[in-house]
């Protein structure tokens, strides 16, 4: 009995070695490789029985690489074929076309041959990596692109597709970009073979926001009763006015005759400054005097217009509530001496009423 067991597992031995699957797979990773990366070659097989253990080593020379398996067995096992799993890990090699040859062998005895070609490339030169310093900038304000190690011959800048050139910076590069909107900004490193690496930001570009500047005149050239208003035409909430005096106030009051200058910044933290003279309505050398008269004021909104500038060929009537939003637009013939019956459907509260380039205060009550 156990002269025939042996001789059938001398048998099954014979004739697994004969169809040689032993090695079932050579794999590489990273695939494909480069010169620059860490180099791994993984091994599936099997071996003849539960007892045994792969162990492995392997020799380069020139574009050969060989990896023999040596396949130990001890103690106790079962004869069954046992799968195994070996990774060789070769580092970073030359770049070259490789012959690969893996060999299983056990107890100085070759089980199989598997061979099989390995291409390694060169890896870029090129590095393209860039930050930005704010992704959201506003119209005429510099875009800094931070630069976190760049490599490259040369570089191609491209702003949704067009090709542009920022200006070398302390901490990288700086562009200001001529118009507002959504700009998708690649840079492409390309080294001296041509090898290249992109690297791709979005910056946000918003407009600036825009104001009209009012005024109401003092009544005297010492009197403090002027007032100073920054209306708001565009541009998103919250806004914030600082006035060049001091003081945040929109309209700003208890004002001498003067010119009187106010930033103002909105919700995308984009700024505009402008000024505005409030004059003195006794003085014709600045205002024309009565260039128009309203009553009554405060009204319940119906309103009559006289007009007294002869040089009005055309009326503009616009009125702003005291957040700078116009709540009403109107436009009338242009004739002197000319008298309006306007009703306006305003909610009670107080307004800036401009005709053309004057404007009064008006109160809706």
């Amino acid at each position: 009995m156990r002269l025939f067991l042996t001789t059938l597992i001398f048998l099954i031995f014979s004739i697994s070695s004969n169809a040689q699957f032993w090695i079932t797979s050579v794999s590489s990773s990273p695939f494909p490789a480069n010169d620059c990366d860490i180099l791994s070659v993984v091994i599936d097989g099997n071996m003849s029985s539960s007892n045994c253990t792969p162990t492995s080593s392997y020799l380069i020379s020139g574009n050969t690489i060989t990896i023999d398996i040596n396949i130990t067995c001890g103690g106790i096992g079962l004869p069954v074929i046992t799968p195994y799993n070996e990774t060789v890990i070769l580092g970073t090699i030359p770049s070259n076309n490789y012959v690969l040859i893996v060999n299983q062998s056990s107890s100085g005895t070759l089980l199989e041959t598997n061979t099989s070609s390995l291409n390694i490339g060169t890896c870029c030169a090129s590095n393209a990596s860039i930050s930005l310093i704010s992704s959201s900038n506003c119209l005429g304000e510099p875009t800094s692109f931070i630069d976190l190690g760049t490599v490259a011959d040369s570089l191609v800048w491209t702003d949704n597709g067009v090709v542009f050139n920022p200006n070398p910076s302390a901490l990288g590069w700086i562009y200001i970009f001529n118009s507002s909107g959504v700009h998708n900004v690649i840079l492409t490193a390309i080294d001296s073979t041509g090898c290249s690496d992109t690297n791709n930001l979005v910056v946000t570009v918003n407009n600036l926001p825009e104001v009209l500047m009012s005024s109401v005149s003092a009544t005297c050239a010492t009197c403090q009763n002027g007032e100073a208003f920054v209306n708001v035409v565009s541009g998103p909430m919250p806004h914030q006015v600082l006035w060049s005096i001091g003081g945040t106030l929109n309209p700003l009051t208890g004002l001498n005759p003067g010119n009187y200058i106010a930033t103002l910044t909105d919700g995308n933290l984009c700024s505009v400054t402008d000024s505005v003279l409030v004059g003195n309505s006794v003085s014709v050398n600045e205002y024309k005097s009565h260039e128009f008269l309203i009553y009554p004021n405060p009204s319940s909104g119906k309103i009559s217009l006289n007009i007294f500038n002869s040089e009005f060929n055309s009326i503009t009537i616009e009125v702003f509530n005291l957040s700078g939003e116009i709540v009403e637009k109107r436009f009338l013939s242009g004739k002197s001496n000319m008298h309006y019956d306007i009703h306006l459907d305003l909610s009670k509260g107080i307004y800036f009423l401009k005709v053309n380039n004057f404007t009064e205060k008006i109160v809706i009550q």
